[in-house]
């Protein structure tokens, strides 16, 4: 008997569609309680009927929006009719973003995180049976905030005013910190962790690799020695084969590249030596069949990919869609089970 070495998969259930599943917009979701609650009932069980015990319902937790973070320092979160949430930059130039984030926060005051509160001993409430911590009131990465909070300006920033772009990443990675200690501590968890801890920092796409090793190397590590002394974990989109190398110099564990077109298994399997795992994205499986997606799965770890995985979005719940779910996951099952 041989075994495929390492390889793993996992399907989980993208932030939409337990509202979508429960006939419920977006922004109810977010902002009504009654209505999350409704969403997790409902959607939860919508998940069982469509795929049995193949895909795992998620766990009970506030609507995820990881722009809690940024909203403490001053960004005004935008919820339009049953549409994701969004922010607008806050800053019009480096300097004063300094002074802002700079300043000594207490997290507690933010309105939007008062709701989150609000919702979460709710949810407490309504499903005693489970373990219900505070999450889903969350934070980007240090680029990703830095770009978020100042828009793509910032980019600008890094060229014309690269001391001042330094100092500002910083404080925002030192105020992530912090964030995510003030967090911890509602779970009555200890602020620092021996456990792998994951970081997500999509817009280090927009930094050319030549600059990575001045502009994000620093406060990846800044932001994963703060908070743990284990395994470092990475969710990065869109990036270049050039900005692999840095990976490992950060120390990095485990990488998800997520949707990054200029990427395959094979290119990060010749660049780098840490497990990885490649992503179908919803859009792909719409236009595939069931054999293409099993065929997707096997030539995906023949390329390299140590895991496969899945998120189940609103789209792949129509149609005969789930059918070309269920081929991933029986896929996947085969690839890592032995085989003669």
């Amino acid at each position: 008997m041989r075994q495929t070495p390492g390889f793993g998969w996992f399907v989980g259930v993208a932030d939409e569609t337990l509202p979508f599943l429960s006939d419920i917009d977006l922004d109810e979701y977010y902002l009504n309680p009654d209505s999350c609650v409704r969403a997790i009932r409902l959607g939860r069980a919508r998940i069982r009927d469509l795929f049995g015990d193949d895909v795992r319902p998620p766990g009970v937790a506030c609507p995820p929006l990881s722009y809690g973070h940024i909203a403490c320092l001053g960004s005004k979160v935008l919820f339009p009719h049953n549409s994701e949430p969004s922010v607008r930059p806050v800053f019009d130039n480096i300097e004063d973003a300094i002074a802002s984030v700079g300043q000594k926060r207490t997290f507690e005051e933010n309105e939007l995180f008062k709701h989150y509160r609000r919702v979460y001993k709710r949810l407490k409430e309504e499903f005693p049976e489970e373990n219900v911590k505070f999450m889903g009131f969350g934070h980007e990465g240090p680029i990703t905030s830095a770009v978020l909070l100042r828009g793509k300006d910032f980019c600008v920033d890094l060229y014309r005013h690269p001391d001042d772009a330094k100092k500002f990443l910083e404080l925002v990675t030192d105020s992530i910190v912090d964030f995510v200690h003030f967090t911890r501590r509602i779970n009555s968890e200890p602020e620092d962790t021996s456990q792998s801890f994951g970081l997500a920092d999509d817009f280090s796409s927009l930094i050319h690799p030549e600059m990575w090793r001045e502009f994000v190397v620093p406060y990846w590590d800044r932001y994963y020695s703060k908070l743990t002394s284990g395994a470092r974990t990475l969710h990065c989109e869109n990036l270049d084969p050039g900005h692999l190398k840095y990976l490992e110099q950060v120390g990095i564990s485990y990488y998800d590249p997520s949707v990054s077109p200029r990427l395959s298994p094979g290119i990060i399997k010749d660049r780098t030596t840490i497990p990885f795992t490649w992503r179908l994205p919803s859009f792909e499986l719409l236009r595939m069949s069931v054999d293409e997606v099993r065929d997707w799965v096997r030539s995906s770890a023949e390329e390299g990919a140590t895991h496969v995985h899945f998120y189940v979005e609103w789209t792949t719940c129509t149609g005969n869609n789930p059918s070309k779910v269920s081929a991933f996951i029986s896929a996947a099952r085969e690839r890592a089970s032995p085989v003669a």
